[in-house]
């Protein structure tokens, strides 16, 4: 998920997308059986797990299309207004990665992230329709994850090299959102979990695989 935080801080620096941009007029204006909730859903509300969409990954088993049946479920209340982790939310980012781009999420990087950090072995599992998962399925190295860890410590700059913008980077390990105390009560960013030391972050990973930076010790773990 952090990683495709990356792609759209990329976007957003190239000046082809904001966070204040709503999705359906991005994925397809062709859908207008909606309700007002679901068409004032912004990539910020992606970014930060606020949109109250109920298609969640336990639905992607019901058909092939997940960005139709995303754009189509209902939402509980306001989006923005309260944290639920959805790992669709994080899918949605990557499909709007592909729309803008006309090319799967993974490659885009390829020139922007993985040849400048050195990555050469990566595989990004995708949907039916070809699409990265994005909110999981990539597989890297240890010693690669850590390298995107490092990125963030340094600011969005490697060796010399300015691959994010300082701002974004800020912005994506600050706290944008409160989550469940079961979660972890430090908060959230742009897909970043938060620590409880002061600037630290967590790209975080299922069983446990996890990248940790503390930017005051000028340490990553992974």
């Amino acid at each position: 998920k952090s990683i495709t935080g990356m792609a759209i801080g990329m976007l957003i620096a190239e000046g082809k997308l904001s966070l204040e941009d709503k999705i359906y007029p991005i994925l397809d204006k062709k859908l207008l059986f909606t309700g007002g909730h679901q068409k004032s859903l912004a990539v910020e509300h992606l970014l930060t797990m606020t949109t109250g969409v109920t298609f969640n990954e336990t639905g992607i088993v019901s058909g092939d299309d997940w960005v139709t049946s995303y754009l189509l479920a209902s939402t509980r209340g306001k989006p923005g207004k309260t944290f639920e982790y959805n790992s669709m939310n994080t899918y949605i980012l990557s499909a709007i990665v592909t729309k803008i781009t006309g090319e799967p999420m993974v490659e885009y990087l390829r020139p922007r992230l993985w040849e400048p950090l050195g990555i050469h072995q990566v595989y990004w599992e995708t949907c039916p329709m070809g699409i990265n998962k994005g909110g999981w399925g990539l597989f890297l190295t240890t010693e690669d994850a850590a390298k995107l860890g490092q990125l963030y410590l340094r600011k969005g700059n490697w060796e010399g090299q300015q691959l994010l913008p300082e701002c974004w980077v800020e912005a994506a390990t600050s706290h944008q959102e409160d989550t469940p105390e079961n979660m972890g009560p430090y908060g959230y960013g742009y897909q970043v979990w938060l620590g409880g030391r002061p600037g630290s972050f967590t790209f975080n990973g299922m069983l446990g695989q996890n990248v940790v930076g503390y930017p005051d010790l000028d340490l990553v773990i992974a």
